[in-house]
């Protein structure tokens, strides 16, 4: 049987580890045949040991990392071929045996990828949408794992399947934890040139008057607002998904949100720029009144600047936004 879902697989996962009497033995028909270390590099391009360098792989034992080989195919890739395209759904991930392939978002190249790596692998494993784009580069060998080849075989080979997921888990791990510390590094600079831009503004307050001083400290003053912490705008994740439900009966869905300003995505007629807004917002459960004035209109984007909340539903929405902004923090 062919399970959909990683949850479902480790369901399986557990029902097998609880019946099996040794889980680094025989596990039954499920098993693949080891691949000789000689074959394996013939297959797939890399042994065992450059395998395990891999951090996802590190922990199987050879045996084990010459089972999961049998899952790798050949990709056919060209200099500029496309791998995958941002927003496409994963349905596999890529091991990288030569060449380079660089990963980017429109069209600027975001991380430049060398051998021997993984690519798209919490993806392929998830179901997520693609972040961004792999291009290949010149000379490049790939070899391919497709998602649901994958989750049959490991829900066959417990001994191997929980294992890999737990690898991959930590592999996830790690990677929110560099996220973090990056992210609180930027958060740190951007404290530090905050004060450094408001010393300089109250300097040209108390200087005397030139021509470029109400320019530089409309500046100065114009990034000091940008960058408040009232600003700053939260994405609603699916699972704590905001409406705003307008008074002509329409439902917009919210894309972005702070304490001032709501980016929403609305079908139809679309209000003109500086026109006047007001509904309902509702909050994955909570409800407040809203109004605003629309601030930019892009596409089927609208950007609305809010009126003053009362205390009482400003405090509802302060509690939305923590709740969303826990799902950038890892505990």
């Amino acid at each position: 049987m062919c399970l959909r879902t990683p949850w479902e697989t480790l369901a399986c996962f557990l029902i097998h580890a609880h019946e099996s009497r040794d889980l680094r033995g025989n596990v039954g028909e499920g098993n693949s045949a080891v691949v000789p270390s000689s074959s394996m590099t013939e297959k797939i391009g890399i042994g065992p040991a450059e395998l395990r360098g891999i951090p996802l792989f590190r922990d199987f034992s050879e045996a084990e990392v010459r089972r999961l080989a049998e899952l790798f195919e050949p990709v056919g890739a060209n200099e500029g071929d496309v791998l995958f395209a941002q927003g496409d759904a994963a349905g596999a991930f890529y091991i990288l045996i030569a060449g380079e392939v660089s990963l980017r978002q429109d069209e600027r190249e975001v991380y430049l990828l060398k051998p021997p790596c993984l690519i798209g692998e919490l993806g392929a494993t998830t179901g997520i949408l693609r972040h961004c784009r792999a291009v290949v580069g010149p000379a490049t060998s790939l070899r391919r794992i497709d998602s649901e080849r994958l989750h049959d075989f490991c829900s066959r080979n417990p001994d191997i399947g929980l294992p890999f997921y737990r690898a991959l888990l930590d592999s996830a791990a790690d990677k929110i934890a560099h996220d973090q510390r990056r992210i609180a590094e930027m958060r740190e600079h951007i404290i530090v040139t905050q004060k450094a831009m408001k010393g300089l503004r109250d300097f040209i307050l108390e200087s005397p008057d030139s021509p470029i001083s109400r320019r530089v400290h409309d500046a100065l003053e114009g990034l000091i607002q940008q960058n408040r912490r009232a600003n700053y705008r939260v994405e609603p994740p699916p699972a704590l998904a905001a409406y705003l439900r307008l008074d002509d009966g329409r439902v917009a869905t919210v894309v972005e949100l702070s304490r001032t300003h709501i980016n929403f995505r609305l079908a139809g007629a679309l209000p003109e720029q500086s026109g006047e807004i007001s509904g309902v917002l509702a909050l994955a459960g909570p409800e407040i009144p809203a109004s605003g004035r629309v601030l930019r209109v892009q596409g089927d984007r609208v950007v609305l600047v809010l009126d003053l909340l009362l205390d009482e539903f400003a405090a509802v929405l302060e509690g939305y936004l923590a709740r969303v902004q826990m799902f950038d923090f890892l505990v």
